[in-house]
């Protein structure tokens, strides 16, 4: 009601949208009528926990629906898809599968839908059952097994498999027992094209330089830790041994949802976890009903699948490579 305050709380907010600080100030003042740099702070933020949270008051705007229909029917639409997936929530979920199942639209925001849902348990979830309910569109079915190949969803495996199978290994052929494979001599430049090709679920969890994601452990010098015959198993059979901090949590919530991944950080009052291609998720303590530490890697196995033999030898090559200076 005082002018002066007012005025001071409005040159606040100006300053901070588009950081995690807006959506504390819009959270904490109960700003009302913010929709928009709400929407334009989730974008922003996408990467941080606080992204969750901004669309959380996003979808309490009384405008919201027609705010995101607009954003979708901008440039903004690939990021606004993703944004939706990182987020999760129900609202997000809903969206993106009336997405993927609108007939008329074009490919490419349909496939943008899948890969976004894919990137968590609760999307996943929302795949699989539209495949079982025979909703899910046939010439999406390669985008969603390739994009659910990334990720190991504990629960989900067995209807995965039946749903989206994936296309048979590149190469086809059997692979020799690793006492052999390490007997062969890859190609470290073809290597490295390999590790940072964009499809390559390599670089959505494990960072290089400046290449990937800080999701996994760092391989900027895994050739001086492990021996071949070490980097071969990891790749093949990734759940023969999790490392220490990387294991998988499955988390079971009050209100019957869920939530799955490496705990990257834990209060008194949250506990924050993150899912390949630095996906995270904040989740109150008091909604937790369980916790159950998984046995599985939340990298999948049979990566070598997608891999020739001789594709494998040289990504190992180059991961061999990687060694102090």
């Amino acid at each position: 009601a005082e002018p002066a305050v007012a005025a001071a709380f409005n040159r606040a907010m100006e300053k901070a949208e588009g950081t995690p600080q807006f959506v504390e100030l819009v959270r904490e003042f109960d700003a009302k009528g913010q929709g928009a740099a709400l929407l334009d702070t989730a974008l922003r933020i996408a990467g941080d926990s606080a992204a969750g949270d901004a669309l959380a008051l996003f979808y309490k705007e009384d405008d919201w629906q027609q705010l995101l229909n607009d954003a979708l029917a901008t440039r903004k639409a690939a990021a606004v898809i993703d944004l939706l997936g990182i987020a999760g929530g129900k609202r997000g979920v809903n969206r993106l599968t009336s997405i993927v199942t609108r007939t008329g639209l074009s490919v490419v925001p349909r496939q943008d839908a899948v890969r976004a849902l894919a990137r968590t348990q609760t999307g996943a979830e929302a795949l699989v059952n539209l495949a079982k309910n025979g909703q899910f569109p046939e010439d999406l079915k390669l985008t969603a097994g390739n994009a659910l190949a990334l990720v190991q969803y504990a629960g989900l495996e067995d209807a995965i498999a039946t749903h989206f199978p994936t296309p048979n290994a590149l190469g086809g052929q059997p692979l020799p027992p690793i006492a052999e494979l390490v007997k062969l001599k890859g190609d470290v430049s073809k290597g490295k094209a390999l590790y940072e090709r964009v499809e390559s679920s390599c670089v959505t969890c494990h960072r290089i330089g400046d290449k990937g994601v800080d999701f996994g452990p760092g391989l900027a010098e895994i050739g001086g830790k492990l021996p071949k015959e070490a980097l071969y198993e990891s790749i093949i059979s990734p759940n023969a041994g999790v490392s220490m901090g990387f294991e998988t949590w499955q988390l079971t919530l009050k209100d019957g949802g869920a939530a799955m991944g490496i705990i990257r950080s834990e209060t008194a009052d949250e506990v924050i976890v993150a899912l390949p291609g630095g996906v995270t998720t904040k989740v109150d303590k008091k909604q937790i009903a369980k916790r159950d530490k998984l046995a599985t890697s939340m990298m999948p196995s049979g990566l070598n699948l997608t891999l020739s033999k001789d594709d494998l030898v040289d990504l190992v090559e180059y991961l061999a490579s990687l060694k102090k200076p």
